[in-house]
């Protein structure tokens, strides 16, 4: 197939002879075969360590967690009470004070 323009009368001698969809369908289809995909192979172990079956990517190893607990959790609950509570109390008493 070459890449030349195809003239007006070639267009017309395909369409009466029938041919013209089956060489528009030439024009889009690929000109090689794609290559089959090969079969995939797992993936190798990290080094001398096997990967566990349960193994989630991006998950934490069992028996391991972050460093360090997260500030915010690390206050009891007590204290978020308290602190809601103040809150509150001066939110309220900021809104009844009127100002002359």
């Amino acid at each position: 197939m070459t890449d030349q323009p195809v003239h007006r009368d070639d267009i017309a001698a395909l369409r009466t002879e029938g041919d013209l969809k089956g060489y528009m369908r030439s024009l889009i289809q690929p000109t090689r075969q794609a290559a089959t995909p090969g079969k995939r192979t797992r993936k190798p172990s990290w080094g001398a360590i096997p990967i566990p079956a349960d193994h989630k990517p991006g998950a934490w190893p069992s028996g391991t967690s972050p460093p360090g607990p997260s500030p915010e959790r690390s206050l009891p609950p007590e204290t978020w009470d308290q602190a809601v509570n103040d809150y509150r109390n001066t939110a309220q008493t900021e809104d009844e004070d009127p100002t002359p």
